[in-house]
């Protein structure tokens, strides 16, 4: 090669960026197809149960009315790891911990993307409690989202993946190690 010679010509150059850019487009359009595919085949599988966004939830803890109480059915390491902030680990009965099903208390349930949480809220519903939801996305979604996350001694940035098949949706920047 000639000294000072180019590597690529302009018009190289320019088909190299129009492909770069075609394929960064594809991904940011991928990304939120792939959740809302999760979510609709959670939808599918549990048509009964109540659901709540994470941008619903988020805006309903900055509210002063009556917050949920959160509950996270996942295994007590993910939980210990990282987990919604105030959240408790899901008792088989709310009554355990002392929320009568005839209470109105609202209650919000999550797993990591929500095929664990929404039988969860169906079986609480069955036990009598009125208002409960699951999280749709999870804590996965949560986190991808860049929403807060708390463990036993504070703030936390990563989330436990657990035993998850849908591990894919949780970027590997949050996976705890």
């Amino acid at each position: 090669m000639k000294k000072g010679a180019r590597l690529f010509s302009a018009f190289g150059l320019a088909q190299i960026v129009t492909v770069l850019a075609i394929g960064m487009a594809l991904w940011l359009a991928y990304v939120p197809w792939r959740w809302g595919r999760l979510r609709e085949e959670v939808r599918a599988r549990f048509p009964t149960v109540s659901r709540i966004t994470p941008e619903d939830l988020a805006s309903w803890q900055q509210m002063p009315v009556e917050q949920p109480v959160l509950f996270d059915t996942r295994s007590e390491a993910e939980y210990n790891t990282s987990h919604l902030p105030g959240a408790r680990r899901a008792p088989a009965n709310p009554a355990q911990i002392g929320i009568d099903a005839k209470s109105t208390v609202p209650i919000v349930v999550y797993c990591a993307v929500g095929f664990d949480s929404a039988p969860a809220a169906l079986r609480y519903s069955a036990q009598g409690y009125k208002r409960v939801q699951y999280l749709e996305g999870g804590i996965f979604l949560w986190a991808h989202e860049g929403r807060p996350l708390e463990n036993l001694r504070g703030p936390a940035q990563k989330v436990h993946p657990g035993g998850s098949p849908h591990l894919s949706y949780l970027g590997r920047k949050l996976r705890a190690d």
